[in-house]
């Protein structure tokens, strides 16, 4: 897949959250850092990096805690040519995004974070160009999950009688993908160093009133690898859709 997209097109800071432990994952992540499990024979994070590379988007940050030094030792300063990569220390466990507020300087008003258990192809193009052409303060990448419900499901009303019963009922619902982008406004909200969850900056942001959108993936893959069943999915998706 090439895409004719001008190098930094987006004055956006790219930061890749990689400062997890892994723990659904054990036994792979007692001695391996998450983001170096291959998938497809590469490491989840080369996925990343080559992804948002073929969008001309080549200086890239990653929040590195737990076993930092593998990624460090891995990727070094750039693992493909023009692309520039620098790292942000975890000393204690950040959350999946409250790692942003170490570092005290960032070049560019606009963020675009990112997962680091990520595996997919969701077009970082249109992500982008919606956030800005709706003039968003954040967007939020958002996937289509079907949620299978394993019970017969009632409805119960306020005089107590079931008013609608469903057996083993299929929702279909659109969920967070861990990708994300927003402005300065967005980025204040963070409290200083210490945990916080990409789901909590998107209450705050809401509750503070910020223009707060959803941008649908209406195509390619996402795959959040968390446990051994999606890390096989994923194994089985690279084999389809070969980088």
């Amino acid at each position: 897949m090439h895409w004719n997209i001008e190098p930094n097109y987006w004055p956006v800071n790219v930061v890749i959250m990689a400062g997890g432990k892994g723990t659904r994952l054990k036994p792979l992540t007692d001695n391996t850092h998450k983001s170096l499990i291959p998938v497809g024979g590469k490491p989840i994070i080369r996925h990343l990096i080559d992804h948002l590379a073929s969008f001309g988007l080549r200086e890239i940050h990653i929040s590195v805690g737990h076993l930092a030094e593998q990624v460090i030792e891995y990727l070094g300063d750039g693992c493909e040519p023009g692309v520039t990569l620098r790292y942000v220390k975890e000393r204690i466990p950040m959350g999946s995004i409250g790692a942003l507020t170490l570092k005290q300087r960032w070049p560019h008003e606009h963020f675009l974070v990112i997962n680091g258990d990520v595996y997919a192809n969701f077009d970082v193009h249109h992500f982008c160009s919606t956030y800005f052409a709706r003039q968003a303060d954040m967007a939020v990448l958002a996937v289509p999950n079907t949620v299978k419900v394993p019970y017969g499901v009632l409805e119960i009303n306020q005089n107590g009688d079931i008013s609608h019963f469903s057996e083993k009922p299929e929702y279909d619902l659109m969920v967070n993908a861990g990708v994300y982008i927003f402005n300065q406004k967005v980025l204040n909200l963070l409290p200083k160093r210490i945990a916080y969850e990409g789901w909590q900056l998107i209450e705050s942001a809401m509750h503070a009133g910020l223009h707060v959108a959803g941008v649908p993936q209406d195509s390619g893959y996402w795959i959040d690898i968390g446990s051994m069943e999606t890390l096989q999915k994923a194994q089985e998706m690279s084999q389809i859709h070969i980088p």
